[in-house]
């Protein structure tokens, strides 16, 4: 029934939300419960993972999230697995402009509610950093 494209698909339409800062559609994709923890942050609930997501609007002039590799497994109606993803951030500082780039690996679970999938958990592990000016 359910399949690992069905996953990846989510995690493209999460990029593609996150980078167009598409917040609202962003909504579709997770549950109300869900939660999400990273290295300096926890959100519980989607409201409050929604607030937190203005920090990519506040802090950053634009992102570009790369989907790479994908693995997991479905039972019944919700998937375990991991996803790794480059993303890259511009921004200014000190009048020079800036890219960070971070190598992640989101930790989710995926569940099949009402017709339609969504993350309820989407942990955040950072691999490396790497912030240097931007050449143009």
């Amino acid at each position: 029934m359910h399949s690992l494209s069905d996953a990846q698909n989510l995690a493209l339409h999460y990029a593609k939300f996150a980078d167009s800062r598409n917040f609202a559609a962003m909504g579709d994709i997770i549950s109300e419960n869900f939660s999400q923890k990273g290295p300096y942050w926890e959100c519980q609930g989607a409201d409050a993972f929604l607030e937190q997501l203005q920090v990519l609007e506040r802090d950053y002039s634009t992102t570009l999230h790369m989907v790479g590799n994908q693995l997991g497994q479905w039972f019944d109606d919700y998937y375990e697995g991991e996803t790794y993803s480059i993303a890259s951030h511009i921004y200014e500082k000190d009048g020079v402009a800036r890219k960070l780039d971070m190598a992640v690996c989101y930790l989710e679970r995926v569940e099949y509610i009402d017709g339609r999938y969504r993350y309820t958990r989407r942990d955040l592990e950072i691999i490396w950093t790497s912030d240097q000016p931007l050449n143009s």
